[in-house]
Parts: structure tokens; C-alpha cells; sequence
């Protein structure tokens, strides 16, 4: 019999639940990279059977927990402090660079929201080792910014290299708790020394959609890309949208984490990865992935195709 993963907990904190989205095989589970290479080249609802077996094997890696006061406390400090629509016009926290890198401090993965697939899968992709001792702690705030839901906690039991995807619990079992606004999407680490760190996303509910004042706000964000070769045969993939400069910047293709010497941020609108140098992407190969760019603790994902040439 396959291992069932625990129930959410209720965390103990007043008028607050943890809330258990979409039953156990929604909850949140590692993936580990390291044997065979099976990615998510293809962002599809994987079958149960697969993801039960890869649940078995990569026990090892975490164990769950209740969800902590320390994280919820930070969450809530964020809450109080941008408001309603972070990274909407209704705030002016998310207009400026210089705010937006006094932000909470950049967890060392990217959160990652398949907004362009009816499942709405969820992950949390390592972009650096995790040590032993790690907690990593899923939240989602609603529109309103008036309550935060505890959604997964986990604390890490080996080690996790960069590439480990966590997936996390589904936006799409939500359903009729949705309010119109934006909804984000936190992941809080908490290091074994205390040190907290976040990645964060956001996304349109109930018909909401961001107009162009609002855009100016989502930093980092995605508006298109291009591939081509360099002057050195090299394979470039040049992102245009709207970032930060002089922060760092991860860059992920699904699981597939480019390193910082193969990133450029050119200006505020153009980030350049040298595909040639980022381990484990088969060049040779037409794949589709999800390309996410995390800057100032805030991720955005957007689909790309790698085509040979």
C-alpha cells in the first residue's frame, strides 16, 4: 500500500485553519532530480500512481510539521505592511525598486504556479542547497488581506540540492473560497538558524485582471522571449518584462536551474540566460517548460520552448 501523506493541522492560532486542499495527494510532496532525470518537461497532471511511488522514495527528505507561529507571524507582517493588491495599483509598495529590496529576503528556490494549465499545479523549485533542519511553509493570502490560510509545513531531513521541485497544494481545489482581487501565493524558509526567507507569487480570481497601470507593479514580470545563437554559437534566451537590476536573480526551466554566471540582467527590462551553460538542459531537443524569474522575494512564470538549431 502506498504512503498517504498526514492531514493539514489546525495551527492553534485564533479564527485560523490550515486548511487540507484537494484530499492527501494534493499536499505537498518532494521530487528528488537526481535519479533518472524525470522532468517536468511537459507541465500535464501527473498520474497518482507516479507521484505516490515518488513520495515513497523521497520520504527521507522531509517530514511534516504544524505549522509554525514564527512563519505565520511573518506572513501576517507582510500583510500589514503592503495592503490589499501588493503588486496592483491599489498599493505603491510594489512601484518602487528601491521598496521592493527592502522586501523580506529571497528564499533560496523560486515558487512556481502553472497558471497556463486548467490544473494549476504548484512547486517549489530549490535553486540552492537546502539544509537539514529547513522548514518551508506554504500560505495563501486573499484579496482583502484580511487572514492568511496555512496550507503545508515541512521540515527538511537531508539535504536539498538545487533542482528538488516540492509540490505544493493546488490553487485550482480552492474554488468558491475565492475572492475578485489578487490572491498571493507565499512560501516562507526558515534556515536552521532562525534566518527567514520568502518567494512569492500572485494571481488574478474570480475575473480579475490586471490593466496597464497595474503591470508596472509586477516586478519581476514576464512579457515575452526570444532564443537565438550569440557570435559564439552560444544559445541565448533573451527575456524582456520588467525587473530589478543589481539584485540577485534566479532563472528555472521547470526544474532546470540556470546558474548565476550563466544569467545577465541587461536593464530593467531584458534578462539574458546563456542556455549553453546551464547543467542538465538538452539543447538537442524541442521541449516546452516553464521558464520562472525570481527577484526581491517575487517570482513570475511564463511558458517557453526550446527549439534546436
Amino acid at each position: 500500500m502506498q504512503p498517504v501523506a498526514p492531514p493539514l493541522r489546525h495551527t492553534g492560532c485564533s479564527g485560523t485553519l490550515s486548511y487540507p486542499l484537494g484530499g492527501s495527494h494534493d499536499q505537498a510532496v518532494i521530487f528528488s532530480r537526481t535519479s533518472g532525470r524525470a522532468r517536468r518537461a511537459h507541465r500535464t497532471r501527473r498520474p497518482r500512481r507516479s507521484r505516490d511511488r515518488s513520495r515513497a522514495e523521497t520520504a527521507r527528505f522531509l517530514t511534516h510539521i504544524p505549522i509554525t507561529d514564527e512563519a505565520r507571524a511573518l506572513v501576517r507582517s507582510q500583510l500589514v505592511r503592503n495592503g490589499p493588491g501588493i503588486r496592483a495599483g491599489k498599493s505603491i509598495t510594489r512601484g518602487a525598486a528601491t521598496d521592493q529590496q527592502a522586501q523580506q529576503a529571497q528564499a533560496p528556490g523560486v515558487i512556481q504556479i502553472n497558471l497556463f494549465d486548467s490544473a494549476r499545479e504548484s512547486y517549489f523549485v530549490t535553486t540552492q542547497t537546502i539544509p537539514v533542519g529547513t522548514t518551508i511553509q506554504a500560505f495563501i493570502a486573499q484579496p482583502d488581506f484580511k487572514q492568511e490560510w496555512g496550507l503545508e509545513a515541512l521540515r527538511v531531513t537531508e539535504d536539498l540540492s538545487p533542482g528538488f521541485s516540492l509540490v505544493l497544494p493546488g490553487i485550482s481545489t480552492l474554488g468558491d473560497f475565492w475572492q475578485q482581487g489578487l490572491t498571493t501565493y507565499w512560501i516562507v524558509v526558515t534556515d536552521p538558524n532562525g534566518n527567514q526567507s520568502m518567494s512569492n507569487t500572485d494571481f488574478g480570481t474570480k475575473g480579475f485582471y490586471r490593466n496597464a497601470d497595474d503591470t508596472t507593479y509586477m516586478v519581476p514580470g514576464i512579457d515575452s522571449w526570444r532564443e537565438f545563437n550569440n557570435g559564439d554559437g552560444a544559445v541565448i534566451v533573451e527575456v524582456k518584462g520588467r525587473f530589478l537590476t543589481g539584485v540577485r536573480t534566479e532563472v528555472v526551466f521547470e526544474d532546470i536551474v540556470a546558474p548565476q554566471d550563466a544569467i545577465q540582467v541587461i536593464d530593467s527590462s531584458t534578462i539574458q540566460v546563456n542556455l549553453s551553460l546551464v547543467p542538465n538542459f538538452d539543447l538537442t531537443l524541442m521541449k516546452t517548460y516553464l521558464l520562472t524569474v525570481g527577484q526581491a522575494a517575487w517570482t513570475d512564470s511564463f511558458p517557453f520552448r526550446h527549439t534546436p538549431r
